[in-house]
């Protein structure tokens, strides 16, 4: 019969990777994680996580089991909730992965009332242009500004962020109006940097201003951000990001805007565990109440 304490210590080191930072989870020594590690692959009869030079990581084995031990560590809170007379509170790590500027200005803000109402939540949010892996558990949770194909994800498209070229009016005031139709000569931009060219609005860009010249490319949008402002040239920006600013201008809107979908994906067979879940509608209904920031009306010219 396999022991709770073991299953609880496989959770653990899963989640954070190693051994000291699980064991800080669980309040107990190193040496106890790694004991009830091993008497658990002794009990099992196969390996369920594997060392690797940057941590543990579950085998194919613990890929199949994981999402049932989640389910048992659900049951087991809600059993002690229940004996002890507490309210239904969600406990435990939620592991987040989306893009920097999105989630320093959007879900920050909006996890903060959830946070509020259940302090035993704990979230880490891992800002990434890489698309971790929700089947390894690199995270819990994916949010992404294309939809993705990850093995045994559950993805769904939850709103939309438009993006608008942007210029600062000190910027406007030296070069003049860009010329949109003959390709903006004479102007500068500042864009992404080449290994991420192929992202729409680094295309978008190219195409409404190809004849201007590329003064700074950047792979962070506060970067770009405050380079618009600062007046190196035209920016396409996230519109929310933009707003921030009251130096800078919306150019050619109708022509420029572009939507680009916002998607969220989580494995399917953890979609269900009550933290998760919590979380997950949290997000649904938060940016659809945040619709007129993340896609605002394009401004009258």
């Amino acid at each position: 019969m396999l022991d709770w304490d073991e299953l609880r210590s496989f959770l653990a080191i899963a989640r954070y990777g190693n051994l000291s930072a699980a064991a800080r989870a669980l309040k107990v020594t190193q040496t106890t994680m790694g004991r009830r590690l091993e008497a658990l692959h002794h009990r099992a009869g196969a390996r369920l996580l594997q060392k690797t030079p940057t941590g543990f990581i579950l085998t194919a084995a613990g890929e199949r089991v994981f999402a049932n031990v989640e389910r048992m560590e659900a049951e087991v809170l809600s059993i002690e909730r229940a004996i002890s007379g507490e309210d239904a509170g969600i406990a435990g790590e939620v592991r987040i992965t989306t893009v920097e500027t999105f989630g320093a200005r959007i879900l920050i803000p909006l996890l903060k009332p959830l946070i509020d109402k259940q302090p035993e939540l704990q979230i880490e949010l891992i800002t990434d242009t890489r698309s971790l892996s929700l089947s390894r558990r690199e995270a819990d949770i994916a949010l992404r500004l294309a939809t993705f194909e990850q093995h045994e994800a559950v993805v769904r498209r939850i709103g939309d962020m438009a993006f608008g070229l942007y210029a600062s009016r000190q910027y406007l005031e030296t070069s003049g109006a860009p010329d949109f139709g003959r390709g903006a000569p004479d102007h500068a931009v500042v864009t992404l940097q080449d290994d991420l060219a192929l992202l729409p609005e680094a295309r978008h860009l190219a195409n409404i201003a190809s004849k201007a010249r590329s003064v700074l490319r950047a792979n962070s949008r506060d970067a770009q951000f405050q380079a618009a402002i600062a007046g190196y040239g035209l920016a396409m920006l996230p519109c929310y990001l933009a707003r921030e600013s009251d130096q800078l201008v919306e150019l050619a809107a109708s022509a420029a805007r572009l939507v680009r979908g916002i998607w969220l994906g989580v494995h399917r067979d953890t979609r269900h565990v009550p933290r998760i879940r919590m979380v997950l509608d949290h997000f649904v209904e938060g940016v659809r109440q945040m619709a007129p920031v993340l896609s605002p009306p394009i401004p009258a010219q």
